[in-house]
């Protein structure tokens, strides 16, 4: 665990069930819960609103006030003894991980690394399913609460009333104690620009970074953008030699060995890199943003085919998946560089609305073009964000980065394809 943190504490329990534990890692200079067995009994990995300190509430945790924690806006995972149980639970959007799972002879444990389960005989591991709230005792597991996001039905809302909406929300989701010393992972496209002036919006002035092989047209566009927005940017550009050097770090830290998530997950490494280096505590991401607003390119048949139903299906399917697909593998990279992600898009209010708005407002075909996120671009245009950030197509990390190219190149160049040379990666871990 101590890619989570060097510090440990922990505390255990002797119930009728047996024997409970809980415990926490931190790194130096972060706060973390001090636990004591008599005054501590909940752990939380993650921040909650002020007025929720579950981990001061002393005795045994109440099972309703744990519920109900369940579904209120935030970034966290919380374990909890009550009755001689653990309770497991993690935000309803899924950005902190946590899973669990028993070994052969009926112990159970959580974790937010599946490694440290991996290493105390548990194999079949499961991640805590956002929302819901799992106890677990001799008698076995149960979900005592279910708070995960329900589909809402679609509203009829203008476009006009749709970006003000949008507006509000979006930096309402910076205004709650997003820490002086951020950082913001910046391409100077849609989403990041809008987190930018977002977080401007809200008196903060973030520490704009973005990587890329040198000589990537992406970072002299993400240069003009940010000198347009009167932040400042870091700049650092990466060699082939860099990029390959730290494939089996960033195959360790995500615990995956998926083509998709490392090509995404390794500009994000170098971010995060270069933001511990300059001391922040916090990193901002646009995560989410292409999962609510259908900014994939799998939205384009769906639309020039005006198969709404089955882009509203697409979108929401999505959402369910951006936990493991993006919200795990980033908390990881983040923590493992001692650093807090924040994801504005991944605000529960937020996601909620862009959930409710209709699917025309997302996907648009003008001519023979299909425009994904459009009312994102219309929000952008609202807040007169440039035209080269408004119209600009989308244009995934691991491309716009140059790193998708060195990893195919390096795979060729030993013979192999690329998901089998992450995979004697992950599998001499």
């Amino acid at each position: 665990m101590e890619r989570r943190g060097s510090i440990i504490q922990s505390a255990t329990i002797k119930g009728e069930d047996g024997i409970v534990g809980i415990g926490s890692c931190s790194h130096p200079g972060q706060e973390s819960s001090t636990i004591n067995p008599e005054k501590t009994s909940s752990i939380i990995d993650g921040t909650l609103p002020g007025n929720l300190e579950l981990e001061k509430i002393g005795g045994e945790a109440n099972t309703g006030a744990l519920a109900e924690t369940v579904q209120v806006p935030g970034a966290f995972a919380i374990l909890a003894i009550s009755g001689g149980r653990l309770l497991a639970l993690r935000d309803v959007v899924g950005q902190k991980p946590l899973y669990y799972g028993e070994d052969m002879n009926g112990t159970v444990a959580f974790a937010s690394l599946t490694k440290a389960l991996t290493k105390i005989g548990i194999t079949n591991i499961n991640p805590v399913k956002p929302g819901q709230l799992v106890a677990v005792s001799k008698r076995g597991s149960s979900i005592v609460a279910d708070r995960s996001l329900t589909r809402p039905k679609e509203i009829r809302v203008s476009e006009h009333d749709a970006s003000t909406r949008l507006h509000e929300l979006l930096a309402d989701s910076l205004g709650d104690g997003v820490p002086k010393d951020s950082a913001l992972a910046f391409s100077g496209g849609l989403d990041s620009t809008l987190v930018a002036q977002a977080a401007m919006e809200n008196g903060l002035r973030p520490e704009l970074i973005t990587v890329g092989l040198k000589g990537q047209p992406e970072l002299d566009h993400a240069r003009t953008v940010s000198k347009q927005l009167g932040l400042d940017l870091t700049v650092r550009e990466l060699s082939a030699s860099e990029v390959l050097d730290s494939l089996p770090d960033v195959v360790q830290t995500i615990e995956s060995s998926d083509p998709t998530l490392i090509g995404v997950s390794v500009p994000l490494y170098f971010v995060c890199e270069v933001a511990e280096e300059m001391g922040m505590g916090c990193i901002l991401a646009g995560q989410l943003s292409d999962e609510l607003f259908a900014g994939y390119g799998r939205f384009d048949k769906l639309a020039a085919k005006k198969k709404h139903r089955q882009a509203r299906e697409e979108v929401w399917n999505s959402v369910l998946a951006a936990s493991g697909n993006d919200f795990e593998p980033g908390d990881k990279l983040a923590v493992s560089h001692r650093l807090e992600l924040r994801c504005p898009f991944a605000f529960l209010p937020l996601v909620e609305y862009a959930l409710r708005l209709p699917i025309s407002l997302k996907l648009r075909l003008v001519g023979s073009n299909v425009v994904r996120k459009h009312i994102l671009r219309r929000l952008a245009s609202d807040w007169k964000l440039p035209e080269t950030v408004v119209n600009r197509p989308k244009k995934a990390v691991q491309y716009s980065s140059g790193v998708q190219k060195i990893l195919l190149k390096e795979a060729k160049r030993r013979k192999m394809t690329l998901r089998s040379l992450l995979e004697s990666l992950y599998q001499n871990w």
